[in-house]
């Protein structure tokens, strides 16, 4: 027998607790010491019907899937309005008409039915920006002005961009 393993007390324990405790000798608070745990721990184990541990799981799980609801995560899913919808969202909108409506029994719905495919990715093709045959661009650069003069000087350029020729020219400041 299996028992959990934070358990204070092994079955043999709990029932030499249960047989002591029925004499009328001992008292819970001695039992405690006695066992080296809590007197709530002695009480909890006196008043259970058997020493074995008790199932910690859900008592209400309903994981059975209706034919009912089979067919509706198929119509959901088939539907085209709907179709890229995961199993949380499918679950999410038939849980108010189905009680074992949840992600796991959508999933499962779906492996059966082959319908839970992934659906293809669609690859992005990096395309480069259209070159015209006219199509230039400008710079202009703010240089200081040469020996002798004051300010600043500019100088454009363009470049053709198919035939990749560039153009300069240099301007000083104030002249057109």
């Amino acid at each position: 027998m299996k028992i959990h393993t934070n358990a204070s007390l092994t079955p043999k324990q709990r029932q030499m607790i249960k047989d002591l405790y029925s004499t009328d000798k001992f008292t819970q608070e001695h039992l405690a010491n006695q066992f080296n745990v809590t007197r709530k721990t002695i009480s909890k184990w006196l008043s259970r019907a058997t020493v074995l541990d008790a199932i910690c799981t859900r008592k209400s799980v309903i994981s059975r899937i209706t034919p009912e609801f089979e067919a509706d995560v198929k119509s959901y899913r088939e539907n085209l309005i709907t179709s890229h919808h995961g199993k949380v969202r499918i679950a999410f909108e038939l849980s108010g008409k189905h009680t074992c409506s949840n992600p796991s029994n959508v999933y499962r719905v779906l492996k059966r039915l082959q319908l839970n495919q992934a659906k293809p990715i669609k690859v992005q093709v990096a395309q480069k920006l259209p070159v015209g045959k006219h199509r230039t661009q400008m710079d202009i650069q703010t240089l200081p002005a040469i020996k002798g003069n004051e300010g600043y000087e500019y100088k454009i350029s363009i470049i053709h961009l198919s035939t990749r020729i560039k153009y300069s020219e240099i301007h000083r400041n104030g002249e057109p």
